[in-house]
């Protein structure tokens, strides 16, 4: 499935587009879907039955397709394999995608080896194979060919990671760079295959916003994910056929909650200045059905106790949260039958995971539900929407593998030394598909929506996306009469008579490639507010471009910002501070010229902002250091997941380091009692070694009108780096209370214990 608003959509000009050579010649063949409808949704769905066989013969009738509960009416239908498809003769695309950051040195050399074997018996004129490779950062090593020996010389040539790259934050770039991955496949025709060799890695709260982004930009770009569990190949574990052969987990303790702001975001001189901790429910403990799951155990403190766990066929769990603080209380033990599913999951404390027994895992109960919780799947704007549920039966590791595959559509292969064979029955479903569409209701941007397909024809099982969401398109204003408007104002030499102070800081996504953060703080005065249908209505139409040398346009955007207040006292509370603006955009090394304008509707008033934006050549071998990002405002990830959710869905990279995440600002300055925090982003290849340097950065503060020193300092940042990850996040604190009224020039010199440096100059004004 995917979402598309057709006549609106002119993209990104994205310079640094991995698939621009993928276009197939004939691929402007038309697609019954476009012809009548300009609003339409995709759904792509597989039908097998009983023992797996794929069902060929249905026809329109067969199918019902419903969105949030309701029936819609299709307008299009299609089998891909049959002759007489207007898509039966498209060519189609797979990626092979080694996710090395989960995987260990030999299953990465088994999977290569499979994979060679794979390419040499499949790659072909009418299907074309790309390789790309996570080892911390994301590599496309092969675009689209048909050419096998190529792909074989580039899957055998790439050099091993040292090791999995563990925790939370490596498994969430990991899912950052699927999302950026399914995003540049967009503009390939037709349903893409993405084959995720990985070793797996298990779902916790904190990813679970990345991974919804992943599935729904997957939906997005019709793309279906099927996840190899390459550590699986080696266990030795029964055929998840039988699902009452599958493993139990023991139950997950109560735990108290987690400090908010304590000892994970320093100062750069002394002590971390003093911050207040708040405590938050912990998850529900419980136990997992199975006759010999055994209790986790953690140390104890004071909090919230874990919940009893709800079990159904498969057993009772109990979860003992008995004290809380820092650690997790003692997990649940798990008792039940084998193969039949597990207890419910509620809220509660959350403790260390028992050891592995045998029969289906449960997840333990408790707690009340939060209505406010980003996590409630009663909020249809939520990721309770997109994401699918728990297979009960999934082994810690092979969880997010069945999210992704059930989400976009895809299936797993796990528990098999068969791994050739397992990718074998993935190629298979290259045309063993039905394309459905409909026309959807109106939605609001960033609603995202439930999609449920059933067959009328018992025995049959289907596989097809679970959601997608109504995104804000990148190019909003194209192909509207404003947008000519717009263009006329950034060509005009007039600056305009509205100033908004504009921040533009890039970072590096790969070799010649950067993301610009674009930030600015437009002055609410400005707006023009009406009254429209009861309510106090204003729209700020806003357009940046990244424009070359010869005046052509490497990067576009375009947005209209649309408020509606319930009456002049919101207004008047509106006006009292500026409003903020952010977005994101691509573009390659080079030098431009960066225009935003922004207008107010129902005014004659409008604003241009012009800045140089030079994106220095990276070859992703060399330390560097990115630019640096202001941010006024700092959120503790978990208190932020409802606007990861959003930032995540639109293909946007937030700035999170440390746990926190940071929302640049277009301001520059501050007063002396405001506090403010930089990010920053180091690029350090030798991280990927056997012994990773360390790291650190020297800060000097001068008085930008004398060139006098003020203040410096050496931060000790080596603490933010993950092994194998080349890209460190670093979140500092700027001492404005120390510094004083002024204006300041900050040089930052970055280090490593390799003797690499690099520098960056930053200018801010305290009052």
């Amino acid at each position: 499935m995917r979402y598309r608003v057709f006549g609106l959509l002119a993209g990104l000009a994205l310079a640094v587009s991995l698939w621009a050579q993928a276009q197939p010649q004939g691929s402007d063949q038309p697609l019954p879907v476009i012809r009548t409808e300009t609003r339409v949704v995709l759904v792509d769905a597989v039908v097998t039955d009983k023992k797996g066989g794929y069902v060929t013969d249905l026809v329109q009738k067969d199918f019902k397709v419903y969105e949030d509960g309701k029936e819609q009416a299709i307008k299009s239908f299609a089998f891909e394999a049959d002759p007489a498809s207007p898509v039966a003769n498209q060519k189609h695309y797979l990626v092979l995608l080694f996710d090395n950051s989960h995987m260990d040195t030999g299953s990465q050399m088994r999977a290569r080896e499979a994979a060679i074997k794979f390419v040499d018996a499949n790659a072909g004129e009418n299907r074309l194979m790309a390789v790309a490779n996570y080892n911390g950062t994301l590599e496309i090593t092969q675009n689209f060919t048909q050419d096998a020996d190529r792909l074989k010389q580039v899957i055998n040539g790439v050099r091993f990671n040292v090791g999995p790259t563990f925790g939370n934050y490596g498994t969430r770039n990991s899912m950052l760079a699927l999302t950026s991955l399914a995003k540049n496949l967009s503009e390939v025709p037709g349903r893409k295959i993405l084959v995720l060799l990985t070793g797996g890695f298990p779902v916790t709260p904190e990813i679970e916003p990345d991974i919804t982004a992943a599935i729904a930009m997957c939906n997005r770009s019709n793309v279906a994910i099927y996840p190899i569990d390459v550590g699986g190949l080696t266990t030795g574990v029964p055929d998840l056929s039988n699902p009452g052969g599958g493993r139990g987990r023991g139950g997950r303790g109560g735990g108290g909650g987690v400090p908010l702001g304590l000892n994970l975001l320093h100062g750069l001189f002394g002590s971390p200045g003093v911050m207040t901790a708040s405590f938050q429910a912990g998850r529900g403990g419980g136990g997992a059905s199975g006759s010999s799951g055994s209790s986790g155990a953690g140390s104890s403190g004071s909090g919230s106790a874990g919940g009893t766990g709800r079990s159904s066929a498969g057993g009772t769990g109990t979860g003992t949260g008995s004290s809380g603080g820092f650690s997790g209380g003692r997990g649940g033990t798990g008792t039940g039958n084998s193969g039949n599913p597990g207890g419910n999951t509620g809220v509660g404390g959350r403790g260390n995971t028992g050891t592995t027994g045998t029969g289906t895992a449960g997840r333990g109960g408790g707690g009340a539900v939060n209505p406010n919780n980003p996590m409630n799947p009663m909020n249809p704007n939520m990721r309770g929407v997109i994401m699918p549920p728990l297979p009960p039966f999934a082994s810690a590791n092979q969880q997010a593998l069945y999210m992704l595959a059930d989400g976009t559509g895809g299936f797993v292969i796990v528990n098999t030394n068969d791994l050739i064979g397992g990718m074998e029955k993935v190629l298979k479903e290259q045309d063993q598909f039905y394309l459905i569409s409909y026309t959807p209701p109106e939605s609001p941007e960033g609603s995202c929506h439930g999609l449920k397909v059933k067959v009328d024809r018992g025995g049959t099982t289907i596989r097809a996306r679970t959601g997608y969401c109504n995104v804000k398109q990148v190019d909003l204003l194209s192909g509207k009469p404003i947008e000519k408007t717009m263009e006329g104002l950034a060509e005009s030499k007039s600056p305009g008579t509205i100033r908004a102070p504009l921040q533009i800081p890039y970072f590096f996504t790969g070799p010649d490639a950067a993301r610009v953060n674009v930030a600015f703080e437009f002055p609410s005065q400005a707006m023009k507010f009406e009254k429209v249908k009861g309510k106090q209505h204003a729209e700020l139409n806003i357009m940046g471009m990244a424009v070359k040398k010869d005046g052509t346009i490497a990067a576009r955007f375009s947005d209209t910002v649309k408020l509606d207040l319930e009456d002049k006292k919101a207004v008047e509370d509106f006006r009292k501070k500026p409003m903020h603006y952010d977005t994101q955009f691509d573009v390659a090394s080079g030098e431009y010229t960066f225009k935003l304008v922004y207008a107010p509707s129902g005014s004659q008033d409008f604003g241009k902002v012009e800045r140089p934006l030079n994106v220095e050549k990276f070859d992703g071998k060399q330390f560097a250091m990115s630019e640096i990002a202001l941010s006024a405002e700092l959120q503790k990830v978990t208190d932020a997941d409802a606007g990861l959710d959003a930032l995540l869905t639109e293909g946007r990279t937030p700035l999170v380091a440390a746990g926190f995440k940071l929302t640049p600002t277009g301001d520059s300055q501050f007063k002396t009692t405001d506090k403010v925090f930089l990010y920053l982003e180091l690029y350090e290849p030798a991280n990927t070694g056997d012994k990773p340097p360390d790291l650190g950065i020297k800060l000097q503060f001068f008085d930008a009108k004398t060139n006098q020193p003020k203040k410096d300092g050496v931060a000790q940042v080596t603490k933010y780096a993950i092994a194998g990850n080349p890209m460190v996040p670093v979140p500092l604190v700027i001492p404005i209370s120390e510094l004083g009224a002024g204006s300041y020039r900050c040089e930052f010199t970055a280090m490593d214990s390799l003797g690499h440096t690099a520098i960056r100059k930053l200018e801010f004004q305290i009052e």
